[in-house]
């Protein structure tokens, strides 16, 4: 069990969301295809063949909202029954999370633009310990699978490398819980 001082990324994130109502056809496949059989590692390859064919055809240029501050999260959907959600993030140079966990499972499907994607090991409950790095120049997926009910499960920090930059984001739960750490010295 994590200490009362733990903290999330909800309560790191203050830039406002958005929720898209037009993608309800895309996230109610996505949800289809999410909750089909036990989470595993085949859930991720579900996901990933849905969503990245999707991306070949559905540029997110509408989604051009920036901040100097931090990422923009827009809602494709989310589900109050399964908790599933999909989300994209808009990005520009500079733009970087906090060394932070995730739900069970957490997919990151790059869509344009260069990142940093930089994994992380905890050391204590609040430090972590940087254990490897890529960067992601191209459309790519990555998803991870970690302990259910837990949200310190794939911990990392993205920072995204070129001018402007668009993720595509789908987790089990609520992704703004996800644990926040610092960086071990």
């Amino acid at each position: 069990m994590r200490s009362e001082e733990t903290v999330t990324l909800a309560a790191r994130y203050d830039e406002p969301c958005d929720t898209r109502a037009d993608y309800g056809t895309f996230f109610d496949e996505l949800l289809t295809l999410a909750t089909a059989a036990p989470l595993g590692p085949a859930t991720g390859e579900r996901i990933r063949d849905y969503v990245m064919p999707w991306l070949e055809t559905h540029p997110l240029g509408s989604f051009d909202r920036y901040s100097d501050r931090s990422y923009v999260r827009s809602y494709l959907g989310r589900c109050p029954r399964t908790h599933w959600e999909a989300l994209v993030m808009s990005w520009k140079r500079g733009n970087a999370t906090t060394i932070h966990g995730h739900p069970a499972f957490a997919g990151y499907h790059f869509a344009d633009g260069v990142f940093r994607v930089e994994i992380f090991e905890p050391v204590t409950d609040r430090t972590s310990r940087r254990v490897g790095e890529r960067i992601i120049d191209r459309r790519e997926c990555l998803f991870a699978v970690g302990a259910p009910g837990r949200f310190d499960n794939h911990l990392h920090r993205i920072t995204c490398l070129s001018e402007t930059g668009h993720s595509l984001h789908v987790y089990s739960d609520d992704a703004l819980q996800g644990v926040t750490f610092t960086e071990a010295e």
